[in-house]
């Protein structure tokens, strides 16, 4: 099943900004076709929020899905960034033009979690690659992103490349027969004549005419998809990012409290641009758009994320009813004792008559009161720590 495609691995991160490398005349073009596109399609707003950047070229280890560190062949692929700076989330993107190798073999990597690349003398996960080499953190599901020609297509291979397992294995004789990746392969969410498409939660296999062994020709067919998955992709970044966080908060601190819930809220609040309805200026590129999230599952991660918030609402706001309890408590005890120090003195005053002998009662009284006041200040200073 090998034949020329144009391979786009898409990893959602999280971190600082990485520095760019010099590009060279391909990498020049293909970015400027990506910001091109994007201006043209959307708004403002949006990309102006984004940046692109080339970050070198690396290799990657061509396996079979015995994944032999003795049988690898390195093949050559770019790395870009798509960031925005605001949210500190980005899309990394391993590029393989013009790929001849078994693509659904890529994708079986993938998902395996054996994708390995080379830099310079070192081999890498791709997380450890990341990490160590741009500081960049992993926040959500990778994609892949095929393209190729509408005359290749062939209904197996795309099935196989909707589950991301490869079509040819070395040590398995039996067959894919999935109903789900099979009606995935049936369902067409292209919006124009000219191409086919179909997807699923890990792939975008892309179909159109005109697609040539070069990859500087296909540039301009590719860049408005790709920038679709790059929104798609930092959207659901963005909530995957919130949802590891409230789960290590709850983890590290059950107690958790008001202000480290506001503190996550903000940080949320951050992305609320990415969730603007109708960013792109021609409704069929929309309604495109949308069958893509909901092929990624945004709705899924997103009713996540709510449960999640309600949780931890939920737990702030247990957590002030039982302080406030407490600290009514300790006031109606004030408050009676006060009362009775109140009716000893209106006592002594009718009577007029007082007694060394109630003077330690007083003392005593008036202690009480002293002590339960800074009981009350201490535990108003607690819970108001607490709750920051």
């Amino acid at each position: 099943m090998s034949h020329y495609s144009d391979i786009f691995v898409m990893v959602p991160v999280s971190g600082p900004r990485c520095a760019p490398h010099r590009s060279n005349a391909f990498t020049s073009a293909y970015l400027q076709q990506l910001n091109s596109v994007s201006q043209y399609e959307c708004s403002s707003q949006i990309v102006e929020t984004i940046e692109r950047n080339y970050l070198g070229t690396i290799e990657i280890a061509y396996l079979d899905d015995e994944y032999n560190s003795q049988n690898i062949e390195w093949i050559p692929g770019q790395c870009f960034l798509t960031y925005q700076k605001m949210t500190g989330l980005g899309v990394f993107q391993l590029l393989l033009p013009s790929f001849q190798k078994d693509p659904s073999q890529v994708g079986d990597i993938v998902s395996s979690q054996h994708l390995k690349i080379r830099t310079g003398s070192h081999d890498f996960s791709l997380q450890d690659f990341l990490k160590l080499q741009q500081k960049l953190d992993i926040c959500g599901k990778v994609r892949v992103l095929y393209c190729s020609s509408l005359k290749q297509k062939n209904t197996k291979e795309l099935e196989y490349l909707l589950a991301g397992e490869t079509a040819n294995s070395e040590h398995i004789d039996f067959k894919l027969e999935n109903s789900e990746i099979q009606r995935q392969a049936k369902n067409d969410l292209s919006v124009y004549d000219f191409y086919e498409l179909y997807a699923s939660s890990c792939s975008l296999v892309y179909y159109f005419d005109g697609f040539s062994d070069s990859f500087e020709e296909n540039i301009e067919d590719e860049a408005l998809l790709i920038f679709i998955c790059e929104l798609a992709i930092l959207r659901n970044a963005a909530i995957a990012r919130i949802n590891n966080q409230i789960v290590e908060e709850l983890m590290q601190n059950s107690d958790i409290s008001a202000k480290q819930t506001l503190k996550l809220q903000v940080e949320f609040g951050k992305t609320a641009i990415l969730w603007e309805n109708n960013v792109y200026h021609y409704e069929n590129v929309q309604i495109l758009s949308d069958r893509i999230s909901n092929a990624f599952g945004t709705d899924e991660l997103f009713a996540k994320y709510q449960r999640n918030n309600a949780h931890i609402d939920q737990i702030a706001s247990l957590k002030s009813g039982i302080a406030a309890e407490l600290e009514g408590k300790v006031l109606n005890a004030l408050a009676f004792i006060l009362s009775i120090a109140e009716l000893v003195q209106i006592i002594n005053g009718v009577k007029n008559w007082w007694s060394e002998a109630m003077l330690p009662y007083a003392l005593s009284i008036g202690s009480a009161s002293t002590l339960l006041l800074l009981v009350v200040a201490l535990l108003r200073r607690r819970r108001k720590k607490r709750s920051h």
